[in-house]
């Protein structure tokens, strides 16, 4: 049975500025998709300075084909030693002031971030906006835990002029100089994915002096895969979501493990399948909005105001759906369906460059016809519901974005 959580919980809708051509009532036959951003980060340590540094992968997820621009409305990074968190930021990925929409959809937005060696975690939350006026409700913070060690080569002492230097004692030539034993210097970290794959990522050293023996084992050894890496060299290995539990990365010559135990679960994830709810305040009107994917099922909620008619809609697998109604000062509208718990209303929130007389009067007669594709021209803003979310009994929880 089909299952719709909180939808439409947030009762706030805040303006800024689109173009809107609806009329009072319409269906949109276009396949829907909800948008929503992903991010990845993987760790290695740079030996030469003991720092691990962080690559950020930023990509913009299920955006309708007339999305071409996405930009970062919120960002928030943290480190972690131990169970201490520390704000901080990362200087290529700044917040985007104005309408500007640097990002390109089909781009990866991709950064680095430098930590000091003793920082055990990383986290990324990002909120989007694209340049269609919609944007994510919420930040989504991806966690990525370092495993190993990461410290800088102690200097070797110089000796001081007064003191010469200690001579090399020369081996005799009966006796062959022993070989000093190579040396690896690995290190891993670990993110889990919506699906529930933990990705580890395994590095060897740059500096190090020998190849570095991993191996993964999961599911108390019901998963084992083992990878050799040189100086240098780096690789990841994904632990299937049956199997993403007790894992424990290992290295040969070393007793104890890089990391034992279950990854970090993602949080807030979005996947395709859920349907997405929506809604925004325009000079003349109050909108929603339902988007349900193409592998989603039959999607039904009723819209009651607390003035005039309630309104029921039904949005069927790939498609979207919209209805609205004249706005109105005071106007409260409450969504309701089977499987939403604890509905909250939605208030009619006039945007703030409305002209003179524009929104809140007494409602009109609806506009059909031709003179319907021209309506609500203006400004208004999208706000993806806040803290509106779907569940389908054949899925995990998964969160709203518009």
């Amino acid at each position: 049975m089909n299952r719709l959580h909180a939808l439409f919980r947030r009762a706030s809708a805040v303006a800024a500025g689109t173009l809107l051509g609806l009329t009072g009532v319409a269906i949109l036959a276009s396949p829907a998709s909800a948008h929503h951003s992903n991010v990845t980060g993987t760790a290695k340590c740079d030996a030469a300075t003991g720092e691990w540094v962080v690559t950020w992968n930023i990509k913009s997820a299920s955006t309708p084909k007339k999305v071409k621009k996405f930009k970062l409305a919120e960002v928030v990074a943290k480190t972690y030693v131990g169970r201490k968190a520390t704000e901080v930021t990362i200087p290529d990925l700044t917040v985007t002031d104005g309408d500007k929409y640097p990002h390109s959809v089909k781009k990866t937005l991709t950064a680095t971030q430098r930590v000091s060696g003793d920082v055990t975690k990383a986290s990324l939350a990002v909120r989007v906006e694209w340049d269609n006026g919609f944007a994510e409700d919420r930040l989504r913070p991806v966690k990525v835990k370092f495993c190993g060690t990461c410290k800088a080569p102690t200097p070797t002492p110089t000796p001081s002029a007064s003191e010469p230097p200690t001579p090399t004692p020369t081996p005799s030539t009966s006796e062959p100089p022993t070989p000093t034993p190579g040396a690896p210097k690995p290190t891993a970290s670990i993110q889990a994915d919506c699906e529930g794959i933990a990705h580890v990522a395994l590095n060897n050293a740059d500096d190090a002096t020998a190849p570095a023996k991993f191996t993964v084992e999961a599911n108390l050894g019901a998963f084992t895969e083992k990878v050799g890496l040189k100086p240098g060299e780096s690789t990841t290995v994904a632990v299937p979501a049956e199997h993403a539990t007790d894992i424990k990365v290992t290295v040969e010559g070393s007793k104890d493990p890089l990391f034992e135990g279950d990854p970090e679960p993602a949080d807030n994830c979005v996947e395709p399948g859920e349907p997405t709810g929506a809604y925004k305040s325009t000079c003349d009107e109050l909108i929603f909005e339902i988007n349900n994917p193409e592998d989603g099922e039959t999607v039904t909620a009723t819209f009651t105001p607390n003035k005039g008619e309630a309104q029921t809609l039904t949005v069927e697998p790939g498609m979207s759906g919209t209805v609205s109604f004249p706005a109105e000062e005071g106007l409260i509208v409450t969504p309701s369906g089977e499987g939403i718990e604890n509905p909250e209303p939605i208030a009619w929130a006039k945007p703030a460059d409305c002209s003179p007389g524009e929104g809140g009067g007494e409602p009109g007669l609806p506009v059909t016809g031709a003179a319907a594709g021209g309506i609500a021209a203006g400004a208004a803003v999208l706000l993806a519901v806040g803290g509106g979310l779907f569940i389908m009994a054949r899925r995990r929880k998964l969160r709203f974005t518009a």
